[in-house]
C-alpha cells in the first residue's frame, strides 16, 4: 500500500454505547461503576442448578431497538444494535455524511448467536434433522450481529468478526485503529458482544474455573463469574472528528498483540507474553511505562490469571511500583468476547472525568500487592492508561487510551510477500501437489466415505482423511488435537517447511498467526451440546471444553510451533480466511512481526452439512459455478496456511519468494443480514478498492480466483461484479470449488496458493464451462493470460462481506537499501 495513503496522526473516540448487568446505557453504567455497585447475582435465565455458581453477571432485560435489520434480532444481536445505536447518537453521527464504503464495522464474540445453534442442535436430537428450525441458523454464527450493525447503519466499509475468546473485545479496537490509520476507513464502528450461554457456563465450570460466590479478583482470586452484554466505541481519524467538530471522550495511542505458547488455557505464569503486549502498545505511542497513569487489568478472579497478570505488571511498572490496576470483571462478570471492550469504554470514561473504577468485593483483611482500587472509586489526574485482554490459548492484547493525542510512532512500509504455502485439500496436501491435480482436473466431490451425513438429504461431499493429516503433526501432540486443530496444525507445518523457515527461540517473538474459519470447531460444539442436551451441563468433559473456542486451533499451533507473535482469529464467515492474510501482511507492513502465518481451516460435521441442507443450499450432484442450472453447493473440509514475510526478511534468509501482495480491501453490502445483494455492486467495489491499495489498474490483472459456490445469489453477484470492472475477454474468471468442494473460509486461500502459481507461469485452473450461464460469465472464462500477469483473489459471505487480494509477481533478487544498511 502507498504510504500516502496512511494517516500519521492519533484515532479518536468519539461515542460510547454500553448495554450491560449494571443497565442500559453510558452514563446509568458508570454511575454504578463509581458507585461500587455489583450487576453479579443469581443467574435467572437459564438452568444452572446443576453447576457449582448460580451467579453471573446477567441482564434483566433486553434494551429496546430502533433501527430494524429485516430480521428479527437474536439476544446478542439485539445487545449489540442497541449498543451502537447509543454509540452513534453520543457521537452525532450522521452515515449520510460519509461514503459509506469508509465507514466500517469490527466486532469481537466469542458466543454470538450460539444458543440458537443448541436450539437447532437439541430440536434435530429430538425430533430428527426435519426438527430443526431453519430460522435458528440464520442467527447462530458469529458474523450475524455484525451484519446486522452494516444493515442498521448502512456501513459498507471494512466488517471483520474476531474471536479470539476474551481478548475479542480489545482486538477488534485494535483492528479498527489499524483500518483507520492505514488510510482504508474514516469511521469505525468497534467493540465486542457475548451473552450468557449454558454451553459457557457448564464449560468453565467443568475446569473448576467459576467462584461459586461474586468473584474477588487480585484479592480472594478463587475463580470468575461470567457476564453478558456489549459495549461499542465510535472511532474516527483525528483529523476527521476535528473536522465536523465531534465531541471528542480520548484517544486510542496504540495496542499490541501477542502469543504466550504456554498452555491451551493457563497463562504462562511469567507473564512474559502480558508484559510484551503493553510493551508494544506503548512503544507504538512512543510512551515509556512510567508514563502510565492507571491499568484496566484482565482481572478475571481466577489464582492463575490473577497471579500472572500482576506479576506482569509489576514487572512493567517496576520504577513506579504505586501504578494503580483495577478489575471492573467484579463487578459485570467476564462478558468474554465483550469484556476488552466493556473495560476500553470504562478507561475512556475514566480519561473523561479523571476516576479510577474500582475492584470491588476486596474483604478489609485482603493484602494485596498493588493497589487495585478497593471497593470505591476514587479521583485521580489521568493521561494514559492502559487495558488489558489476556484469553484461552494464549492470547494477548493490551490498548493504550489517552486523553489526548500523541502522533504514533513512525512505522515502516515493507514490502510483503509470500514465501511458502501448505494446503491440506480434499485432492492433495502440499503445493506442487494441490497445483498437480488441479491440472489434472481431478475432483475430490463424491459420496460421503468418512462421514456419517445421515442428517441430510444428500449425501455428497469432498472429504478429508485425518490420516493424511497427522503424517504432519507429532503423535503425541495430535492427541490433544480436535478435527480442526488437526487440520490447521498440519497446515502450518507443511508451509513451514515449504518456506525453509525455522521457528526458534531467538525468532519467536518476531513469528506471528492470523486464523481465519467459517466452521471452527463444530466437532467439538457439537458433542458439547449433545452432551448438554442429554445429560445435563454438569456432565461436560473437561478436556473437550478448551478446544470449544474458536482461537483454540491457533493456539495449539503456536503452542506446538512455539510463535510468540501476534496472534489473532477472524470469524467474518467465508472472507475469513482471505480478510486473515491481509490482516497477517498489514502487520509485517508496519514491522509488528517479521513473518506470519495467515492460516485458515474449516471442518466437515454431520451436523453443519445438516445444517446447510435445512437451509436448502446444496447439491444432490456436484459444484457447477457461474451455472443457472445449479442446485446449490458441496461442502468440503481443508486448511491453507501460507508464509507472509517481508521481503527483506525473506531475501536476507536466502527464501523463495512465490508472489507479492500488493493490495487489499473489505467491504460490505449492507443489504439484508443472511442475505446477498445480487447487483454485485459491494463485491465489484471491493475489486476496485483492493486494485486502487496496490496501486494496479484492472488492466493489469490476468486472473480472477473467484468464490463461486454454485448457489444463485452469489454466483450472480459474483458475474455481475467482474463484469463491473472488467471488459469482456480481457481477465479470466478461475474457481476451484468444482475440485476441491465449497471449503467456506479456506477456498480463499487454496485459491492464493493456485495463485502463486499463476503469477509465475500464468496457469490457472480451468472452470468448467457452465450448460447454462449466469450473466455474462463465458465472457471470462476464456484464454490462460500471459506469464507474469497479477491476480486477484475474492471471498464472500453469506451476509454481505467482501474480500479482496492483489497477488503480483516479486521482480526484486537483491536485499533493498535498508536491508543493505542492516546488514
Amino acid at each position: 500500500m502507498s504510504p500516502s495513503k496512511r494517516r500519521e496522526e492519533s484515532v479518536a473516540v468519539t461515542g460510547i454505547g454500553i448495554s450491560c448487568a449494571l443497565g442500559h446505557g453510558v452514563e446509568q453504567v458508570w454511575r454504578a461503576v463509581c458507585e461500587g455497585a455489583s450487576g453479579i447475582d443469581r443467574t435467572k435465565r437459564l438452568d444452572v442448578s446443576t453447576l457449582s455458581c448460580k451467579y453471573s453477571g446477567e441482564v434483566d432485560s433486553l434494551p429496546a431497538v430502533v433501527r430494524r435489520t429485516g430480521t428479527h434480532p437474536d439476544r446478542a444481536t439485539r445487545l449489540a444494535l442497541a449498543a451502537v445505536e447509543e454509540a452513534f447518537d453520543s457521537a452525532h453521527l450522521a452515515s449520510a455524511d460519509y461514503d459509506p464504503y469508509r465507514m466500517g464495522v469490527a466486532v469481537g464474540t466469542s458466543v454470538g448467536g450460539l444458543d440458537q445453534g443448541e436450539r437447532f442442535h437439541w430440536d434435530v436430537l429430538a425430533g430428527g434433522p426435519g426438527a430443526g428450525r431453519r430460522g435458528l441458523l440464520t442467527s447462530y454464527p458469529l458474523y450475524t450481529s455484525a451484519d446486522a450493525i452494516s444493515v442498521a447503519f448502512q456501513l459498507r466499509g471494512p466488517k471483520v468478526v474476531i474471536s479470539n475468546a476474551c481478548a475479542a473485545g480489545s482486538n477488534s479496537i485494535g483492528y479498527a485503529v489499524d483500518a483507520i490509520r492505514e488510510g482504508r476507513a474514516d469511521v469505525m464502528i468497534a467493540g465486542g458482544v457475548d451473552v450468557l450461554d449454558i454451553l459457557s457456563l457448564a464449560g468453565f465450570d467443568s475446569l473448576n474455573a467459576l467462584d461459586p460466590e461474586p468473584c474477588a479478583p487480585y484479592s480472594r482470586s478463587t475463580g470468575l463469574n461470567l457476564g453478558e452484554g456489549a459495549a461499542f466505541l465510535v472511532l474516527e481519524a483525528e483529523s476527521v472528528a476535528r473536522a465536523r467538530r465531534a465531541p471528542v471522550l480520548s484517544y486510542v495511542l496504540g495496542y499490541a498483540l501477542t502469543s504466550d505458547a504456554y498452555h491451551a488455557t493457563a497463562p504462562d505464569p511469567a507473564g512474559s507474553g502480558a508484559s510484551r503486549a503493553m510493551r508494544r502498545g506503548l512503544a507504538q505511542a512512543s510512551l515509556t511505562p512510567d508514563r502510565v497513569d492507571y491499568v484496566n487489568g484482565h482481572g478475571t478472579g481466577t489464582p492463575t490469571n490473577d497471579k500472572a497478570e500482576t506479576k506482569a505488571v509489576a514487572d512493567l511498572f517496576a520504577d513506579s511500583p504505586s501504578t494503580p490496576m483495577s478489575s471492573t470483571k467484579s463487578q459485570v462478570g467476564h462478558m468474554l468476547g465483550a469484556a476488552g471492550a466493556m473495560e476500553a469504554a470504562a478507561c475512556v470514561l475514566a480519561l473523561r472525568d479523571g476516576m479510577l473504577p474500582p475492584t470491588i468485593n476486596v474483604g478489609e483483611s485482603s493484602g494485596t500487592p498493588r493497589d487495585i482500587v478497593p471497593n470505591r472509586a476514587r479521583p485521580q489526574a489521568l493521561d494514559v492508561v492502559v487495558s488489558n485482554s489476556f484469553a484461552f490459548g494464549g492470547n494477548n492484547c493490551s490498548l493504550v487510551l489517552g486523553r489526548h493525542p500523541v502522533p504514533p510512532a513512525a512505522a515502516p512500509d515493507h514490502r510483503v510477500v509470500i514465501t511458502g504455502a501448505g494446503p491440506v485439500t480434499a485432492i492433495g496436501s502440499g503445493r506442487r501437489e494441490l497445483v498437480d491435480a488441479l491440472r489434472a482436473r481431478t475432483s475430490a466431490i463424491g459420496p460421503a466415505r468418512l462421514a456419517d451425513l445421515s442428517l441430510s438429504r444428500t449425501r455428497r461431499a469432498a472429504e478429508i482423511d485425518s490420516a493424511d493429516c497427522r503424517r504432519h503433526v507429532d503423535p503425541a501432540y495430535a492427541r490433544r488435537l480436535d478435527q480442526i486443530g488437526l487440520l490447521t496444525l498440519a497446515a502450518s507445518r507443511i508451509a513451514l517447511r515449504d518456506a525453509g523457515l525455522r521457528i526458534t527461540r531467538a525468532n519467536s517473538e518476531r513469528v506471528g498467526m492470523i486464523f481465519g474459519t467459517f466452521s471452527g470447531p463444530m466437532h467439538t460444539v457439537a458433542q458439547l451440546s449433545e452432551t448438554i442436551g442429554t445429560h445435563g451441563p454438569h456432565r461436560v468433559n473437561p478436556r473437550l471444553f478448551p478446544n470449544s473456542v474458536m482461537n483454540a486451533a491457533a493456539g495449539h499451533a503456536c503452542l506446538a510451533l512455539q510463535i510468540r507473535g501476534p496472534l489473532s482469529t477472524l470469524a467474518t464467515g467465508g472472507a475469513s480466511g482471505l480478510t486473515g492474510l491481509a490482516y497477517a501482511a498489514d502487520l509485517v507492513r508496519r514491522g509488528e512481526a517479521e513473518v506470519m502465518l495467515a492460516v485458515s481451516a474449516d471442518e466437515l460435521t454431520p451436523l453443519l452439512h445438516c445444517g446447510f441442507d435445512r437451509l436448502g443450499l446444496l447439491s444432490d450432484d456436484t459444484i457447477r459455478p457461474y451455472d443457472a442450472t445449479s442446485d446449490g453447493t458441496v461442502l468440503g473440509a481443508g486448511s491453507t496456511a501460507l508464509v507472509v514475510e517481508s521481503l527483506d526478511h525473506a531475501l536476507r534468509r536466502g527464501a523463495p519468494i512465490l508472489a507479492e501482495i500488493k493490495g487489499h480491501a473489505v467491504t460490505s453490502d449492507a443489504y439484508r443480514v443472511a442475505g446477498n445483494d445480487p447487483s454485485g455492486r459491494a463485491w465489484a467495489e471491493s475489486f476496485r478498492r483492493a486494485l486502487d491499495d496496490a496501486g494496479l489498474t484492472a488492466g493489469e490483472i490476468g486472473t480472477v480466483y473467484g468464490d463461486a459456490r454454485g448457489t444463485a445469489a452469489i454466483d450472480l453477484a459474483e458475474v455481475r461484479a467482474v463484469a463491473e470492472v472488467w471488459e469482456p475477454g480481457r481477465v479470466r474468471l478461475s474457481n476451484l470449488s468444482p475440485y476441491v468442494g465449497h471449503v467456506h473460509s479456506t477456498t480463499a486461500l487454496m485459491s492464493a496458493v493456485c495463485a502463486t502459481e499463476t503469477v509465475r507461469s500464468g496457469w490457472s485452473p480451468e472452470t468448467p464451462a457452465p450448460a447454462d450461464p449466469r450473466g455474462t460469465v463465458t465472457d471470462y472464462l476464456g484464454p490462460v493470460p500471459e506469464t507474469g500477469a497479477s491476480c486477484l483473489i475474492t471471498a464472500a459471505n453469506w451476509g454481505g462481506t467482501y474480500a479482496s487480494l492483489v497477488l503480483a509477481p516479486c521482480h526484486d533478487t537483491g536485499p533493498s537499501t535498508a536491508a543493505k544498511e542492516a546488514a
